[in-house]
C-alpha cells in the first residue's frame, strides 16, 4: 500500500515536471521564432 503511494507520487511529480517543461519549451520556441520573423521584416521593409 504505501509503496503503491510513493510510485503514485513520483509518477504524479514525474507528468507534471514533463508539462512543464514541454510547455516552458514551445514558449521559448515561440517567441525565438516571433524574433526571427520580426528580423526577416525589417530587412523586406529596409530592401525595398
Amino acid at each position: 500500500m504505501i509503496k503503491t503511494l510513493i510510485k503514485l507520487k513520483i509518477l504524479k511529480f514525474i507528468l507534471i515536471s514533463g508539462i512543464s517543461v514541454t510547455y516552458t519549451l514551445k514558449r521559448y520556441c515561440n517567441q525565438k521564432n516571433k524574433v526571427k520573423c520580426e528580423k526577416k521584416r525589417k530587412n523586406l521593409l529596409l530592401t525595398r
